[in-house]
């Protein structure tokens, strides 16, 4: 090996290299990350991304490291202000014309960024622990906001472009009762403790999503909360009859379990002073929520009888006794509004009238509030504004005096303003609730200056004060906003508090998403219609019978199925590994700036990925594997300018090119051009756990590495490895190998004559059916995929009887398989042919037709010296396999069969077993070549089903 002899010093560090190496991968090898999208070290250079760029000292321009090679005595910068502009702004001009979805638009919309792809779909898979997991990671609190979120993210989505939006909010209620129903939220995680600590001032919906996240961060946290109990507005601010207690309880239980220390009854100003907390730990957050109600400005609102919305809710909230007039008028249009509106008529109120400027159109309460409001008997008084309040002899209210309004020019919210006209009205009311908006309480934060104006907390974009290591979320920073809202906005405050704590600078994340905002109905014609699934409600009566009950009763286990499965399944499958998306997020990149009008380029699909070129970066690296890889050449670049892509030549789609379906494109590419066709319901955000095994489905024993979803551990793709010398394959795979790894469409439980039977009943049923045609008269169909411990578990029991070997193909007719395999796999296959079985082709009984032996292992089936005769026989047994895998058995009188396989058909005639898949097992194969093969297990078998070493060490005695 040639010595390392070229020193060059790399961001002021001196390390060694080989002559001719290229700089890049010198840098790498030194720990260096840079970026590139286009080159790969078994690739002719391309250097067309130009993310590469680095500063080499005497060179006038930057150069690409990618081309350049090392030279002695080079000193090089690829960190410097120089490079990193020059990067984003590469990287912004590939932006700039890039078309797509990160992440599905749902999830963009929830002000949590919740993982809804994720957790919609594990749901349709009914993997509730696995969707838990997915909304725990953004949202600790899924079974509250289940019952009170507006849902912002139904309102993007793309289902409403075919039918009706996915009842999201209801899907996230279901998993988070499942999880208080299983009594199993979830497991603790281990924590890493990073040795800060951190006060945490509030234990509302901010504050606590604050804690748990900065306590999975590895801090320290003590919450500090006025109240007896944790919740904060969810508790004291939503009625029962929405938001039960006990799903606080049991949620905020769950949070704390994470070693979080809850102080209740402490009240900052009160019991606890500002500079205490600052001494007493790292960093403090306050996260008191907005608790004034916001006054209507109007003669005789201190009158008696006038309440604020939020002191309102409070007092029902804690149970304290509340009085309530017979007439009671509710001023505002928000969802405080219609809690306290509707409190009112559970508490006795004969009359309820909510007084609202604008018209129901603009109301900012959710449509279904509004609705349920009016069927309970509140009456809305729109275009109408509060003038004063009208009092008694005793100086209690008795009226509301009101102005009619109308509709002018829109305000900043985007909705109409409403203008006074001069007509005035009265509203008998008793009681007045004033419910127009709430704001902090700044006299507990002291006198005005640092901390605040008088009117606003002095906080910035990244939730720091101009006090060191005071930091503020939630409704306290942001004004009265919703709950989920505030849950986000904790979890990216204590983000910036940890940034804080390791780097002394405050820094929210970021993070970049493409996102495409030019879709219409028209694009989703072909989408089946499917009629949203509703939830059943209470009755009227029903409903004010019980006041504090919950009447809203979520979905059945069959309805929330059926809904989950609407999902379309938005955004980028590549997502977790697209290298443009990880890289605008490090460069914090805003292509704004360059963008213009879009070329639309071609999208198609296959049976086995899909090619979308508006996704396409032009890195090459797709058409430099095709062609230096695996020397075929199916693609190529195509057009000039800002028209080219990449395509088959006269663009033809990809099935009449000349593509033989390897995968390795796909695999090449950097960003999500190439995707595979997904698995159904994948979590596009899933991790993937790579599991490194032999290919089963030919007897070459090629290398293939499993992709398990971390989410649902189902195996989502095959890869592979070009950096592995010692792999039979080098790297390369065939369409099956990169293809063909199951499906989900699996039974789990024996059956006999169609009918369910358990274990026991199905093992004395497969060794009568071996007695009754006497084991001489028995036909064993072997899959050869088949492991070695499996064939020797099998051996006592088969005997000497008849076996026919089935895999997928025959082994001497692999060359005319329409592309199935490169042509270096080809010509492996037949010069494996010619070598090995050559030799034995004697012990094979010249009345097979041909040897049905394409699997992975048909080398230790030929070890194991065994009869290879169909024969006559009284009796069948299927291993791996199914009768329907031999046509030519159709001829012959019908027997009743015994199967032990993965997805086959039980029927009247047959005795069922279900086994592991070829997936699923652990052991080795014989190679063609005799060289001994490990095989993995990549996921797990489902409950119910057994190995066939589990089933067969029970019955080598009978």
């Amino acid at each position: 090996m040639t010595n390392r002899t070229v020193k060059v010093n790399i961001d002021g560090r001196d390390v060694y290299g080989f002559p001719g190496q290229k700089l890049l991968d010198l840098c790498r090898e030194a720990g260096v990350d840079i970026p590139t999208l286009c080159y790969d070290p078994h690739l002719s250079t391309h250097g067309g991304c130009s993310m590469c760029l680095v500063e080499i000292e005497g060179a006038k321009a930057l150069a690409r490291a990618c081309a350049n090679d090392i030279a002695p005595n080079m000193v090089v910068r690829t960190d410097t202000t120089r490079v990193t502009s020059a990067r984003r702004l590469a990287l912004e001009l590939m932006l700039s014309d890039h078309v797509g979805d990160c992440r599905s638009p749902c999830t963009l919309a929830c002000p949590a960024q919740g993982k809804v792809q994720a957790y919609v779909n594990l749901t349709a898979l009914g993997d509730f622990r696995a969707a838990l997991d997915a909304l725990h990671d953004n949202i600790p609190l899924p079974a509250g906001i289940g019952r009170v979120c507006p849902a912002p993210c139904q309102k993007k989505c793309r289902r409403n472009l075919v039918d009706e939006t996915v009842s999201i909010r209801e899907i996230k209620r279901f998993v988070g009762d499942w999880g208080i129903a299983s009594q199993n939220l979830g497991a603790l995680p281990a924590i890493e403790e990073n040795g800060f600590s951190v006060g945490v001032v509030g234990a509302g919906p901010a504050g606590l999503s604050c804690a748990y996240f900065l306590r999975r961060a590895g801090c320290s946290v003590t919450i500090y909360e006025r109240e007896a109990k944790p919740g904060g507005m969810m508790r004291y601010g939503i009625p029962d009859y929405r938001l039960p207690q006990e799903v606080i309880d049991a949620e905020a239980a769950w949070i704390l379990s994470h070693g979080i220390e809850l102080k209740t009854g402490v009240a900052l100003g009160r019991d606890v002073q500002l500079e205490e907390l600052r001494l007493r730990h790292d960093a403090v957050v306050l996260a008191m929520g907005c608790w004034k109600s916001q006054p209507m400005r109007v003669k005789g609102e201190d009158s008696a009888g006038v309440v604020g919305g939020i002191d309102f809710l409070y007092t029902v909230n804690t149970h304290n006794p509340m009085k309530v007039g017979r007439r009671v008028a509710v001023v505002g249009g928000g969802n405080t509004a219609m809690d306290a509106c509707r409190s009112a008529r559970r508490l006795g109120a004969e009359k309820v009238y909510v007084v609202y400027r604008r018209t129901r159109e603009e109301m900012p309460a959710e449509p279904d509030e509004i609705r349920e409001a009016m069927e309970e008997g509140v009456e809305f008084v729109y275009l109408a504004a509060p003038k004063s309040v009208l009092v008694d002899g005793d100086g209690k209210a008795n009226r509301l005096l009101c102005e009619r309004m109308e509709l002018g020019e829109p305000d900043a919210s985007g909705r109409r303003s409403p203008v006074p006209t001069g007509a005035e009205f009265e509203i008998e009311a008793d009681m007045v609730i004033s419910a127009i908006g709430q704001t902090v309480d700044l006299s507990l934060m002291g006198p005005s200056g640092t901390l605040h104006d008088g009117r606003h907390m002095n906080v910035d974009a990244d939730y720091a004060t101009p006090l060191a290591g005071v930091f503020v979320c939630g409704d306290q920073q942001t004004g009265a906003k919703i709950a989920i809202e505030a849950i986000g906005n904790g979890h990216w405050c204590a983000d910036s508090v940890e940034h804080y704590l390791k780097y002394g600078v405050a820094k929210k994340p970021f993070v970049y998403d493409v996102t495409n905002d030019a879709l219409t109905e028209k694009d989703f014609e072909d989408e089946p219609r499917i009629p949203r699934v509703h939830p059943a409600e209470g009755s009227v009566e029903a409903r004010l019978a019980a006041p504090d009950k919950e009447y809203a009763r979520g979905y059945t286990l069959e309805q929330v199925l059926s809904e989950a499965k609407r999902c379309m399944e938005c955004g980028c499958p590549d997502i977790r590994e697209c290298k443009l998306r990880k890289y605008a997020t490090e460069l914090e990149a805003c292509p704004d700036w360059v963008s213009g009008a879009r070329v639309h380029r071609t999208e198609d699909e296959n049976a086995r990925y899909v090619r979308n070129m508006d996704k396409c970066v032009l890195c090459g690296k797709c058409v430099r594997v095709c062609d230096e890889v695996i020397g075929v050449h199916a693609i190529d670049f195509v057009r000039r300018g800002f028209d080219s892509t990449i395509a088959p030549q006269f663009l033809t789609d990809m099935e009449s090119s000349d593509c033989v379906f390897c995968g390795l494109c796909v695999q090449a590419c950097p960003v999500g051009a190439l995707t595979e066709r997904r698995i159904e319901r994948l979590p596009h955000q899933t991790e993937f756990r790579e599991v490194r095994t032999t290919c089963p489905h030919c007897p070459l024993g090629c290398e293939i590495i499993l992709n398990i979803s971390k989410a649902d551990g189902r195996v989502a793709r095959v890869t592979t490895d070009l950096e592995n010398p010692a792999s039979p394959n080098r790297g390369l795979t065939c369409l099956r190998g990169k293809w063909i790894f199951g499906g989900d469409d699996r039974i789990t439980t024996p059956t006999r004559g169609g009918e369910p039977i358990d274990w026991s009943t199905a093992m004395a049923a497969l060794s009568e059916a071996v007695k009754k045609g006497g084991r001489e008269n028995t036909a064993f169909f072997l899959s050869a995929s088949l492991t070695d411990q499996e064939l020797e578990a099998m051996r006592p029991f088969i005997g000497d009887s008849a076996v026919t070997v089935k895999g997928i193909t025959k082994l001497l007719d692999l060359a005319p398989l329409d592309r199935a395999t490169t042509s270096v796999i080809q010509d492996m296959a037949r010069l494996a042919a010619a070598v090995d079985l050559s030799r034995d082709t004697s012990q094979f009984d010249p009345k097979l037709k041909a040897l049905y032996a394409v699997g992975a292992n048909i080398k230790g089936l030929l070890n194991l010296n065994l009869n290879m005769n169909s024969g006559h026989s009284n009796s069948r047994v299927f291993i791996g396999c199914a009768p329907e895998d031999f046509p030519e058995l159709s001829e012959s009188a019908p027997a009743d069969s015994v199967v032990l396989s993965v997805n086959a058909r039980p029927d009247a005639n047959s005795l069922f077993l279900p086994i592991t898949s070829e997936f699923e097992r652990e052991g080795t194969y014989t190679g063609l070549w005799g060289g001994v093969l490990p095989v993995h297990a990549g996921p797990l078998p489902p409950d119910g089903v057994k190995s066939l070493r589990w089933i067969f060490s029970r019955l080598a005695g009978l």
